[in-house]
């Protein structure tokens, strides 16, 4: 899953924002080792400084103007800092519905957020009237910035092939006939190789994409409460409305009805 990858982010709250300042000390071990569980997701933006970051296996180098996330979660290797130098960072822990990555993601050359993270720092910090929504709108901001920024890197030639399976997909994904079939056909690809260019420019993969966008959707028409739940599962896509509610549980985590209460 690329960083920020997936499309609905709804960010359920904002823990907190703080600048801190790490000092390296020559006369103590300049690598802190940190617990393996990660209790809110961590969005971080560095603003001096160098340090690599080691996690569950992976390594990153973390420069001035890196943009790094740490996903909420138990990990099952080591979480550790090395200090190369004095280091300031913006931070910013907050949750979501879903998980937005399964393992360390790390952006360079993100100069162009510095003013949104500084926006953020001294919006949460100011207490104003009005800052907890001012906060979550400037997090938005950064999301859309670092999903715009991931998206350039992509292939431009594997988003070709697939613009056709795409524009096929965003169009019929509530018919009852939308066919897998027919949206891999229009892209002219064979099933392995388009699942494969999926999951590289969406993180998943298309079936889980679709279905995705279906329960969105039904969470949209639950909440006006103008319908019915075999209404909504027609208007979904789905022929029977007990596997759409098979659906709904496991994509959701409860049932139609108590999704509604």
């Amino acid at each position: 899953m690329h960083l920020f990858e997936d499309e609905m982010i709804n960010v359920t709250d904002i823990k907190a924002v703080i600048m801190d300042t790490v000092l390296l000390d020559k006369h103590k071990d300049s690598i802190i080792h940190y617990s393996s569980d990660i209790f809110t997701n961590e969005l971080v933006y560095f603003i001096s400084g160098e340090r690599i970051t080691t996690f569950n296996g992976a390594v990153t180098r973390d420069l001035p103007d890196t943009v790094r996330l740490l996903p909420k979660g138990r990990i099952e290797g080591d979480y550790s800092i090395e200090l190369l130098s004095d280091c300031k960072c913006i931070y910013i822990w907050f949750e979501a519905e879903r998980p937005v990555s399964d393992t360390i993601m790390s952006l360079k050359n993100m100069n162009k957020l510095k003013p949104l993270f500084v926006k953020i720092y001294n919006a949460w910090n100011s207490k104003a009237p009005g800052y907890y929504t001012k906060t979550m709108s400037l997090l938005y901001e950064i999301i859309n910035a670092v999903k715009c920024h991931t998206s350039s890197y992509l292939s431009s030639e594997s988003t070709r092939k697939l613009q056709p399976a795409l524009d096929y997909m965003r169009e019929s994904y509530l018919d009852p006939e939308f066919s897998y079939k027919e949206m891999c056909k229009r892209s002219g690809l064979s099933y392995d190789y388009f699942k494969e260019l999926f999951i590289k420019i969406h993180g998943e993969p298309p079936v889980k994409y679709v279905t995705t966008l279906r329960m969105e959707k039904a969470k949209e028409l639950i909440l006006t409460g103008r319908y019915t739940v075999s209404d909504i599962a027609g208007m979904c896509g789905f022929d029977n409305v007990y596997y759409f509610s098979s659906v709904f549980k496991k994509s959701v985590g409860v049932s139609p009805k108590k999704y509604k209460a």
